[in-house]
Order: C-alpha cells, then structure tokens, then sequence
C-alpha cells in the first residue's frame, strides 16, 4: 500500500496552475518537523490536482500548518552529459486538511477534499 501523511508548515503559498489540458493544480513544498530533532526538518516536495489545488491556492498560505494525504510518486531522469541517473520523490496528495493559520488565532478549518 502507497499511503503517506504529512504533517507540516507550507513553505510558500500555493500558486495554482494549468496544464495544457486545462487542468488546475498546484505545486507546494511542506517542511516536516523531524521526531528526534524539532530543529531540524524535511521539506516534502508535494502536487495536489483538481478541486484540492484550487482549496490550497485560496485557504492556504505560507506558514500554515497542514496535514496532506496522498501517495508517494518516485520518477527518474539521467542527466545526457555525465549519464548520471537522478531520482525525484514527490507526494501526490488526494486530501488536506488546513489547520493553524499563521494569520489567525482561531480554530482550525477541514477542507472538504
């Protein structure tokens, strides 16, 4: 099963975007605090498609802290000049749910997705 959940802060706001389909997505990096170390982090690059882009882009800002749902996607690409193969790590998300908002003190807000 290829099930991952982060729990962490947006590094910047997320930009929404279309493909040449005409699809709506978003690009974000979220920076997950580690269990030993809470100084130090991993930032998660992360994709969310669809209605769940379109939430993120709106409610979403640098800071917040959210908790994403989705799968691990690993591609590969080998560079043509020193034939070098590089691999890509990226969370596909298929649900968030947006809680503390930096802007704001008050309750958390679940995103319907």
């Amino acid at each position: 099963m290829n099930d991952i959940k982060l729990l962490g802060r947006l590094t910047a706001a997320p930009e929404l975007k279309k493909s040449q389909a005409g699809h709506t997505y978003t690009w974000f990096t979220v920076a997950v605090p580690r269990k030993n170390d809470k100084q130090e982090a991993d930032f998660i690059r992360c994709v969310a498609f669809g209605k769940l882009a379109t939430a993120m882009e709106k409610y979403c800002v640098k800071g917040r802290q959210v908790l994403v749902q989705g799968r691990l996607q690993v591609s590969q690409s080998t560079d043509q000049k020193t034939q070098e193969t590089k691999y890509h790590h990226t969370v596909v998300a298929h649900a968030a749910n947006f809680l503390h908002d930096p802007k704001f003190s008050a309750a958390s807000a679940e995103a319907p997705f």
